[in-house]
């Protein structure tokens, strides 16, 4: 049977790992990783290794989506926060993604969060 996931799911992993994401843009990530049931149903997947999926790529999608992250914190009212917007500590998710879902169920998902950039500087005299 197809696994599902629900905010209630992704959540915790979610705060655990630092992250806070909207909850209606969470709900649209789980809505994309979810598409990926019906192929991991087919593929023989475990229903517990499904949601384990599904719930790993919400949250690496999530935290490549900009997702904020605390970076540090003061209070005794000098109040402080600040930000920072990267994956960092999310990228072991990837990694068990990947050795996880042998028939790639999930390769359609933009996980990776690896882009190359390009940046030129041109002088002129």
């Amino acid at each position: 049977m197809a696994a599902q996931i629900t905010l209630d799911d992704v959540k915790p992993l979610i705060a655990e790992l630092g992250f806070t994401v909207p909850d209606a843009v969470l709900q649209l990530l789980i809505e994309q990783v979810s598409a990926a049931s019906s192929c991991m149903d087919g593929a023989g997947y475990s229903e517990s290794l499904q949601k384990l999926l599904l719930i790993y790529a919400a949250a690496r999608l999530a935290a490549l989506s900009g997702a904020r992250k605390i970076a540090s914190q003061s209070a005794p009212s000098g109040a402080s926060r600040s930000f920072t917007y990267d994956s960092a500590g999310t990228d072991y998710l990837y990694t068990q993604i990947l050795d996880w879902d042998k028939n790639g169920c999930l390769s359609g998902l933009p996980l990776s969060g690896a882009k190359v950039g390009l940046f030129m500087v041109v002088g002129g005299s």
